[in-house]
């Protein structure tokens, strides 16, 4: 039986990953690596910035919020060069983000595209109520608004806006061309754990 700090579960940084079920064996590993609090030796530091210096291979993309709680790189476990991160407010996918998206499936080749949601999201739960934010803030709580329009629960409302999210990058169109797989996840900040919703 592998153990989870097995190098065989590691992503090389010079590796590129076509098959999304290696990439998230590689997420799965990483997030039981840091819930239990055994994180992978960072010994190649200087190989891997040498190896990434004039090109990188993220075997994921994570949509995940902005929150100072939820870096990937800490609760995947993972190196530099693994995973291609993009941060927002709420995870929404919005032209910039989509665009981003479509820069690492279709010029990286990441198989997979992962949204994150988590616990005690203070964009989702802004955006349940009927206040009205200033200038670009406003924006985002708009942006979630459709997604949740029939949550009472602030809980129900952040799995309704990661499977939102997750729907409308589906639709993109060289997310389809690429056949990057897309699914949803939610991390609780208390105890590290993401769970994988859809695959």
């Amino acid at each position: 039986m592998k153990k989870n700090n097995d190098p065989a579960l590691i992503h090389n940084p010079s590796e590129q990953v076509g098959d999304w079920h290696i990439a998230l064996e590689y997420l799965i590993e990483g997030n039981k690596r840091y819930v239990e609090n055994h994180p992978m030796k960072r010994n190649t530091i200087v190989r891997d910035r040498k190896i990434l210096k004039d090109c990188q291979n993220p075997f994921a993309v994570i949509l995940t919020c902005a929150d100072s709680r939820m870096s990937p790189e800490i609760f995947f476990d993972e190196k530099m060069g693994d995973i291609f991160v993009i941060r927002n407010a709420g995870n929404i996918a919005d032209a910039t983000t989509l665009g981003s998206i479509e820069y690492a499936v279709a010029y990286l080749k990441s198989p997979l595209i992962v949204v994150v949601g988590h616990s005690s999201c203070g964009a989702v739960i802004g955006a349940m109520g009927d206040n009205v934010f200033s200038g670009n803030l406003n924006s985002i709580m708009e942006t979630i608004r459709p997604a949740i329009n029939d949550c009472n629960d602030s809980n129900d409302a952040i799995h309704a806006n990661i499977d939102f999210t997750v729907e409308r990058i589906k639709e993109n169109e060289t997310v389809r061309r690429m056949g990057a797989v897309v699914i949803g996840a939610y991390c609780n900040i208390e105890s590290g754990e993401v769970v994988f919703k859809n695959h």
